[in-house]
């Protein structure tokens, strides 16, 4: 079993400066993978041409697909929080999802904490402040692959701001790991392995080995993208070639055969 993070910058190609939902599929057909976490998807927002961007991923792919919305309106011009109950109301939206050939069973999202409720900025800022109130959520599915192998696979995509993504972190982990015994996080979270390594410390969850660099695309210098396990490890971790995002997509085989491999010293934070 193979499972991917991609950050896909609303599908808009760097290369080109548009948005490209086919290149989009084609780059993710090409990563040859069981399941893959997407962050920064939009659903019927102006800037990528109004299309639900999840559900069109997975009719090209012929895949199955869950959106879950962190922000309701325009990232980076005014938001709403999705309601307390967490029901989608539908409409314009910006989020994660998950992809995969194999059905999707038991999706649950989770509101991670640190986001404000709703953000007003004056026309023409198209940016968000340095101190991140950006709500980020969490969403979680069941896979159940041929041969009866079962993971739970739960996607995300964490702040910038480095201490509140740590938190965000641990509460997205402890969901994780409540979904099943063998289970992978997976999403794009702000963190640089050694940061990662640290926070991930009396957790019980392991990260692959490093990857190498994944942003930016065009020049990168620093992992930001990762895939971690609990229940199971990853090996034959690979940063795919450079695609339409400012993100690399990685990849990692994951094995539940119950023999982990022990932990060296240089895994030690």
């Amino acid at each position: 079993m193979r499972i991917a993070t991609w950050n896909l910058l609303h599908c808009r190609d760097v290369r080109t400066g548009r948005v490209d939902l086919g290149a989009v599929a084609d780059a993710i057909a090409a990563l040859d993978v069981d399941a893959v976490a997407v962050q920064e998807i939009d659903r019927e927002l102006s800037r990528s041409g109004g299309h639900d961007q999840l559900s069109v991923l997975a009719d090209k792919l012929g895949w199955h697909g869950v959106f879950a919305p962190a922000l309701l309106g325009e990232p980076v011009r005014s938001w709403d929080a999705l309601p307390d109950d967490g029901a989608d109301p539908g409409g314009p939206a910006y989020g994660i999802g998950l992809l995969s050939p194999h059905p999707l069973h038991d999706v649950a999202r989770l509101a991670l904490p640190g986001g404000a409720a709703q953000r007003r900025t004056p026309a023409g800022v198209d940016r968000p402040p340095a101190w991140d109130r950006e709500p980020r959520v969490a969403v979680r599915a069941r896979l159940e692959l041929p041969g009866g192998r079962e993971v739970v696979l739960t996607g995300t995509h964490l702040t910038y701001v480095t201490w509140r993504a740590v938190r965000q972190l641990h509460r997205a982990l402890s969901w994780a790991a409540a979904g099943g015994p063998a289970a992978v996080l997976a999403g794009d979270l702000n963190l640089p392995h050694r940061a990662l390594r640290a926070a991930l410390r009396g957790t019980g969850w392991r990260p692959t080995a490093p990857a190498g660099p994944t942003y930016p695309a065009w020049r990168p210098r620093m992992q930001l993208d990762h895939l971690l396990a609990r229940g199971a490890h990853l090996d034959d971790v690979r940063v795919a070639h450079r695609g339409p995002s400012d993100h690399l997509a990685v990849t990692a085989r994951v094995n539940m055969s119950g023999n982990q491999p022990p932990v060296s010293a240089s895994e030690h934070p």
